[in-house]
């Protein structure tokens, strides 16, 4: 494949989407569990779990949930739901039923209590959404999931026992309560919860995507204190168990509580970032933040202007940003309100931009030449290309890369870099094969090769290098895949 046969191939879009989906490619950074169940299929898991349907509230109610309702008329069987109704389940289970452009955020967002009351379980949901990436030919997700066991979040809640309010001046003070749960019984409930989930999915057939978890932190639905007891066992998780490999922070920047919240929920992360970096020192600490999505007509200049470099930093005050913390940023749709520091901070510091074109265009309206795309690419900041909420945006990985490479007119050689990117810029474990998270730049062991003969040579030279370091092993399996799919092309 070179530049003129892509250039030729990008006039026919259908022609263009085969040729994604045969393409390998490497990692989703980007993928809320939630968001990635497809009304189609949610639909047969709830049916099961479920005996009737709320049509105003677009919620299933089991038997003890609708005995304790008000029985009202507009709760309807799943046989009369499926005989008349049937249009209003898929119009509110994903964007399909989206009227009005302007309510897309609420449309969108609605979806996912209403998902959460078909009752479908954490590793469906993650098992559909891995079954989908064998198909696009991915090779590793990054799911941000509930990955950390209730009963363990639970007794690090109880634990907590204090006799005043939360005071965000004595977090240091708190370390001490939480640290009791420091045991080998709580890291074994852990890793016993992980290893459940990876007996699930291997046993239904996924064997050829990898997965590295993330839990999350909600920005606007929990106080200082509950904040503070998820971010200290999420964070300490990623320590304990290797599959957990980063926390995130989720949830609408532009709601009340999250404004409120905001320097606030900055100050605990920072401090619990110090707290284990002095812990773990072997260990990294790895935070993606969700930020800057915002649009003018959402959020004010004022809480705009400092958004991503606040978040990269954790800290709002100028003189206390000393290195950058966050090492990804989801969505960043608003740089364009901060100054050009922040994209040279992110240029400087290798802190890429998760891209979510689908869900951009939905929940905030933004797309085109008024998505920042094109302006993170001329200031060299990493971009790599996600889903975000897949099955409510009625998408996929193939239908991200094919509107980056349609609207922001990328070539060839540029769509590999993205799709190399999506490792390079994974919270895997290990060395990578690039020098400078340069993906045009092989280490030494690896340099030169133009060809797979060559390339399976120098993988049997550094099977011991190889073996300790997963994130060389997945790119060297992708740059193998590559090869193969250019000389068959």
């Amino acid at each position: 494949m070179n530049e003129e046969k892509f250039k030729e191939l990008k006039k026919n879009t259908p022609e263009l989407i085969m040729f994604l989906k045969e393409m390998p490619k490497g990692g989703d950074l980007h993928n809320h569990s939630l968001g990635g169940g497809y009304a189609e299929i949610i639909y047969e898991k709830a049916i099961k779990n479920n005996d009737f349907y709320d049509l105003r509230t677009h919620k299933f109610l089991n038997k003890k949930e609708y005995e304790n309702s008000d029985k009202k008329e507009k709760i309807i069987s799943l046989k009369l739901l499926e005989k008349n109704y049937i249009k209003d389940y898929f119009d509110n289970y994903s964007i399909r039923g989206l009227k009005n452009k302007k309510d897309g955020a609420n449309h969108f967002f609605n979806t996912f209590t209403n998902v959460l009351s078909t009752k479908i379980t954490e590793e469906e949901l993650i098992l559909e959404i891995l079954k989908r990436n064998q198909i696009e030919n991915m090779s590793y997700v990054e799911m941000i999931s509930d990955c950390v066991p209730t009963n363990l979040i639970e007794k690090f809640k109880a634990s907590f026992d204090i006799d005043e309010a939360f005071n965000l001046n004595k977090i240091k003070n708190y370390f001490e309560i939480l640290e009791k749960n420091i045991t080998r019984e709580n890291i074994f409930k852990l890793n016993l919860f992980l290893d459940s989930r990876e007996k699930f999915l291997k046993k239904n057939g996924i064997n050829h995507v990898e997965v590295g978890y993330m839990p999350y932190l909600r920005r606007m639905t929990c106080d200082f204190e509950e904040f503070f007891i998820e971010a200290y066992l999420f964070i300490l998780s990623s320590c304990w168990d290797s599959r957990i490999v980063g926390v995130n922070v989720v949830e609408i920047e532009d709601s009340l509580e999250a404004r409120r919240n905001f320097q606030g929920q900055l100050q605990i992360l920072k401090y619990l970032y110090e707290y284990f970096k002095n812990m773990f020192p072997e260990k990294e600490i790895n935070l993606s933040i969700h930020a800057g999505e915002l649009t003018i007509e959402r959020e004010t200049l004022e809480n705009m202007q400092d958004r991503i470099v606040s978040t990269i930093f954790l800290t709002r005050n100028k003189e206390k940003r000393e290195h950058p913390i966050a090492k990804r940023i989801g969505h960043g749709v608003s740089v364009q309100w901060e100054t050009k520091e922040t994209l040279e901070i992110m240029s400087r510091n290798k802190i890429p931009v998760e891209i979510c074109l689908t869900s951009n265009e939905i929940v905030l309206g933004i797309s085109g030449k008024n998505h920042p795309f094109n302006l993170y690419k001329k200031y060299n900041v990493p971009m790599v290309i996600c889903t975000d909420d897949e099955a409510v945006s009625r998408g996929n990985i193939i239908i991200e890369y094919l509107k980056a490479i349609e609207r922001y007119d990328i070539n060839y050689s540029e769509l590999k870099c993205l799709i190399k990117n999506s490792l390079e810029y994974s919270f895997l474990e290990g060395e990578s094969l690039y020098v400078n998270k340069n993906c045009k730049i092989f280490r030494s062991e690896f340099s030169g090769i133009n060809t797979i003969e060559e390339l399976e040579k120098r993988i049997i030279a550094n099977k011991n290098l190889i073996s300790l370091n997963k994130k060389l092993k997945i790119q060297l399996e992708l740059e193998k895949k590559i090869l193969e799919f250019e000389r068959n092309y």
